[in-house]
């Protein structure tokens, strides 16, 4: 599992960014940043056009890539001319597992890899840099109006949803989401809170359209006041419900494990979504805010680069300590060694290639 972001950058770009720094010390003081401390550098050359890039040609130019890789303190780039050659080839496909970035200056390029595989792609001359901030919290201390359709995740999101970057990938935590089960005073009918909170948050975040399989991991513990017929039956109608929400392939698996599962978060390859107490966010009969008691359920939206200049831990490292347990308790299904059971709806059983390919804790 990756620690750091991996940034393919093609050499045009990156000679770009090294003119343009030279502007003044504050002119990408973020992007660099995010190059020193939290990305890893991939580069369209071969290994031989890298070590010339490694003497420097004038050591007086510094906007020269010598000069500001070394200038700026940052990790040498690493080849990955098949990666970059993987874009245009039908029969390939570029790296799009994780958090990954492209910087290029190619506007096809940037279309494509954002479009069909759900990567988060730049064109240069789009490159600011503030451009990998967003942090959202919105205000849930008030309720929204009662009885509307546009309430709930679709209110508080609509605004939001064009700043996201895009997604391939999705990874859901909550301890809560077979329990916190209630019945609508009005209708008398039973909702399970969580579970349909989460469809309405992903019916919301799911790209229009993706070609490749789009993957999404659930994980919570079972629960007592539910026997495991009856479990299997909730789940496998709410995954059928998300696998309807688009027309391309959405891989859903419910992964029920004994283990606890402390955050309560929903983690993407680009961004995360935390949530102080679980997805039980709106009421699903009436979309207002739900409170238990004076305590609201605060909700933050942040990408793992939002504040590259943060002491301690990475965002990213923090997500990636959550998801390293994740994947453990995937593992231990997949030996069967634990004490782990899934429940998927797959039309087609998931070979062992499709694992490395866009999941985001493979």
């Amino acid at each position: 599992m990756q620690s750091k972001t991996k940034i393919y950058i093609d050499k045009d770009s990156l000679e770009i960014i090294a003119q343009d720094s030279t502007i003044s010390d504050n002119y990408y003081k973020n992007i660099i940043e995010i190059f020193r401390r939290h990305g890893d550098l991939y580069l369209d050359v071969t290994e031989e056009e890298l070590d010339s890039i490694r003497e420097p040609k004038d050591l007086n130019d510094p906007g020269d890539i010598y000069t500001f890789i070394e200038g700026k303190n940052i990790s040498w780039p690493l080849s990955a001319i098949d990666n970059f050659e993987a874009i245009h080839e039908k029969e390939k496909q570029p790296d799009i597992n994780g958090n990954i970035v492209y910087i290029l200056n190619k506007k096809e390029e940037v279309k494509l890899l954002r479009e069909e595989y759900g990567v988060l792609a730049i064109y240069i001359d789009d490159l600011t840099d503030d451009i990998f901030y967003y942090y959202f919290e919105p205000d849930l201390d008030k309720d929204y109006v009662l009885g509307n359709a546009t309430n709930g995740w679709q209110c508080i999101l609509k605004e939001e949803i064009s700043f996201l970057p895009p997604i391939n990938s999705i990874v859901v935590s909550d301890s809560n989401l077979l329990t916190n089960n209630k019945k609508s005073s009005a209708t008398g009918e039973n909702h399970f809170c969580g579970l349909e909170n989460l469809k309405d948050l992903l019916s919301m975040l799911l790209p229009k359209d993706i070609n490749v399989s789009f993957y999404i991991l659930i994980i919570c513990p079972p629960t007592s006041k539910l026997e495991e017929g009856k479990t299997n039956k909730i789940v496998k109608r709410w995954i059928a419900e998300i696998k309807s929400l688009r027309n391309y392939k959405i891989v859903v698996e419910f992964l029920i494990t004994t283990k606890a599962v402390h955050s309560r978060d929903l983690y993407t390859n680009n961004y995360q979504i935390h949530l102080d107490k679980g997805f039980y966010v709106f009421e699903p009969w009436t979309k207002r805010v739900h409170k238990e008691g004076v305590s609201h359920n605060n909700v933050k939206l942040f990408t793992y680069l939002y504040s590259p200049f943060k002491r301690g831990k990475s965002d990213l490292n923090s997500a990636l300590v959550d998801l390293n347990l994740i994947s453990k308790m995937y593992d231990a299904y997949l030996r069967n060694t634990g004490v782990s059971r899934i429940i998927d709806l797959i039309d087609d059983p998931v070979k062992s290639c499709d694992l490395c390919q866009n999941r985001i804790l493979f």
